[in-house]
Formats: structure tokens, C-alpha cells, sequence
């Protein structure tokens, strides 16, 4: 599974330039929110093997589950949140700003709230 969610992650992060180019071919202006769909889809898959698979032994091992969850969605805000100004811009004059602003103080206060409410340590010279 460790080895597919890889292969896929890799596949994802390869084709998001091309389906930038195709995308906005065909659908002028949308194709950087394909691009970044799919970079968020390679990051997020990227992130499900280190929640699911750690490289060394955590302990509690519920509290790194969550910790990294809630990083994933911090990420997935973050990377996120170029399109929310890009797009909210289109909808209505500087909410693009607007959710940008969110999205990223959203994603902050995320990954404040893993660290010190989650926190977990990492045992040396196990595996």
C-alpha cells in the first residue's frame, strides 16, 4: 500500500503540469486551479504515508494520528490559498484577498493547535 500511495503521489505531482496546459486549452483561466488540485492531491497522498506509515517509532501514536491530520488540513489550506485569491477576486473585488487572509490564519491556528494539544515524541534507533 506504502509503495502504491507513492506511485500515485508521483503520478499526481507529474501530471499537474500538463493538465495545466490542457485545462486551460480548453477552459481559459482554469487551468492553474487543475494544477493546484492536483498538487494538493499529490501533497495530501504524500502526507497519508507518513500519517500511516512513520519513519521511526512515535509514542502515543494516537496523538502523531492527529497531529499530522490536522497538518494535512493546514497544508491542504496553505496550498489552497492562492486560489482562493485568484478565484474569490472573479466572484467579487478583494474577497480573493479576503480568503487568502482566512485560509492561511485558518491553517496557522491548525498547526498551532497540533503542536501543543497533540504533541508526541520520536524514539531514536527503533523502527
Amino acid at each position: 500500500m506504502k509503495n502504491n500511495l507513492k506511485v500515485l503521489s508521483i503520478i499526481a505531482f507529474v501530471a499537474a503540469i500538463p493538465l495545466l496546459i490542457i485545462t486551460d486549452w480548453y477552459y481559459k483561466g482554469y487551468g492553474i486551479l487543475a494544477m493546484f488540485l492536483l498538487l494538493t492531491i499529490g501533497l495530501v497522498l504524500d502526507q497519508l504515508i507518513r500519517l500511516k506509515f512513520p519513519a521511526k517509532s512515535v509514542e502515543p501514536i494516537e496523538n502523531y494520528q492527529k497531529n499530522k491530520l490536522l497538518n494535512m488540513i493546514a497544508l491542504i489550506l496553505f496550498v489552497q490559498s492562492p486560489i482562493g485569491l485568484v478565484f474569490g477576486n472573479k466572484i467579487y473585488s478583494k474577497m480573493g484577498f479576503w480568503l487568502l487572509v482566512i485560509m492561511l490564519c485558518v491553517g496557522v491556528t491548525l498547526n498551532q493547535i497540533a503542536r501543543l494539544k497533540y504533541p508526541y515524541t520520536v524514539k531514536e534507533g527503533e523502527n
